[in-house]
C-alpha cells in the first residue's frame, strides 16, 4: 500500500483522480446509504465540480501542472443538438 504524504504532488494527484471517480460515480446521486438506520444521501453534481476544482487547483499548486483549458475538458461550455431528418 503507497502511503501519501499531504502537500505533495502525489497526494494533490491522488485526490483528483478520486474526485473524478466520484464524478463517475455521481451518475446515481448517491452519495452514500445505511441499510440498519435506513438512510440515503445525494450529492449533487454541483458539490462534485467544487471538489474537483479544488483539487484541480491543488494539483496546479503543488505538481506545477497547469489544468488543461475549458475547450478541452468540456467545463463551461453547451451546445445545442437540432435534431432534422437526413
Amino acid at each position: 500500500m503507497i502511503v501519501l504524504e499531504p502537500f505533495t504532488c502525489e497526494w494533490a494527484q491522488d485526490g483528483l483522480k478520486k474526485a473524478l471517480d466520484g464524478l463517475v460515480a455521481i451518475g446515481s446521486g448517491v452519495e452514500g446509504y445505511g441499510i440498519g438506520t435506513r438512510w440515503v444521501r445525494y450529492r449533487t453534481a454541483a458539490e462534485q465540480m467544487n471538489s474537483i476544482d479544488y483539487w484541480t487547483k491543488m494539483v496546479e499548486l503543488y505538481c506545477g501542472i497547469p489544468a488543461p483549458p475549458s475547450s478541452v475538458t468540456g467545463r463551461d461550455t453547451a451546445f445545442r443538438v437540432v435534431l432534422r431528418d437526413v
